[in-house]
């Protein structure tokens, strides 16, 4: 996978345009577009934009996911559907609505086509995912409270 499949395939996932991400790295749609398709290869400063701008490291745009950045994606990435569906049903009173797709049937597959046993995900592949993917927000979170806790400290 090259750069721009990296790019297009993050920035995919995370649902955004290709205006959105130029605006963000302060280059044009077609900039973005181009480099997606393969025209050209970003430069440095420019894959360090790309990267602020889609929150991930350099080394994930240049190299791609290694399979637990993918496995903790998809995780999170079902919690945000599963708590989006949950949210509807409160927001119209209505009934619960299946998503159409998890990213964990995404994942599973591909673990298929590296010759990862079926029989092993339900009970122990996907639980560790889930708890790797719940830690690593809790850590965000508490970043976030030392953050707040430093700048409190700071005023006084």
């Amino acid at each position: 996978m090259n750069v721009g499949q990296n790019v297009k395939r993050i920035r995919e996932e995370q649902r955004y345009t290709q205006t959105e991400i130029a605006r963000r790295c302060g280059v044009t749609p077609a900039a973005i577009s181009g480099m997606e398709h393969g025209d050209f290869t970003p430069s440095t400063p420019l894959l360090v934009k790309l990267a602020r701008a889609l929150d991930v490291s350099v080394e994930e745009l240049v190299e791609g996911p290694v399979l637990l950045d993918k496995a903790l994606g998809a995780a999170q990435r079902d919690a945000q559907l599963d708590a989006q569906a949950i949210a509807r049903v409160f927001a119209s009173e209505g009934e619960l609505q299946n998503v159409a797709s998890y990213e964990e049937d995404k994942f599973r597959a591909e673990l298929r086509t590296l010759g990862f046993p079926d029989e092993h995900f339900e009970d122990f592949v996907w639980p560790l995912v889930e708890l790797a993917a719940k830690a690593k927000q809790l850590e965000e979170q508490l970043a976030a409270c030392e953050e707040e806790r430093r700048l409190l400290e700071n005023r006084v």
